[in-house]
């Protein structure tokens, strides 16, 4: 009989489990947010590129940031994502050098951006990042993107 009781009481529990979920406001997941730096690249400069080299550099210290480019399914283009270990949220200098198929500087440049937090599932789930966007026109000036 105790046990019957007991099986019960546990069924009701697992029953009310579901909504006491509905109860909290807020479901966050688990999506992280990069640390670095995002490039975009518009064409028709996208289609000569053949490798990318990035540098960036915050508060006396510079490093280098691994960065490949991928075409872009629509709209043409090419993007790609810099990890930098300890990115903080000031401004940093990047210093982007895109290359040709000849080695042949396409874009060489410096821009000054400013990381930002991001949060991947809204405000009341906590900050990620920080990163920064940067986006090469079609005629190879360098722009930060909000």
């Amino acid at each position: 009989m105790n046990r019957l009781l007991a099986l019960k009481g546990a069924c009701v529990l697992l029953a009310a489990l579901p909504l006491a979920a509905c109860q909290s406001d807020r479901m966050c997941t688990l999506i992280g947010t990069p640390v670095g730096i995002q490039v975009d690249v518009a064409p028709p400069i996208s289609d000569r590129v053949a490798a990318a080299e990035m540098e960036v550099c915050q508060a006396g210290t510079c490093k280098p940031a691994r960065l490949e480019l991928f075409r872009a399914d629509q709209g043409g283009g090419r993007y790609g994502f810099g990890n930098v270990e300890g990115l903080r949220k000031e401004p940093a200098e990047v210093s982007l050098k895109l290359t040709d198929t000849a080695g042949k500087p396409l874009v060489e440049q410096d821009i000054q951006v400013t990381p930002r937090g991001r949060f991947p599932n809204g405000p009341d789930c906590g900050e990620g990042g920080p990163n920064a966007k940067v986006q090469v026109d079609g005629g190879g000036l360098l722009h930060e993107v909000p």
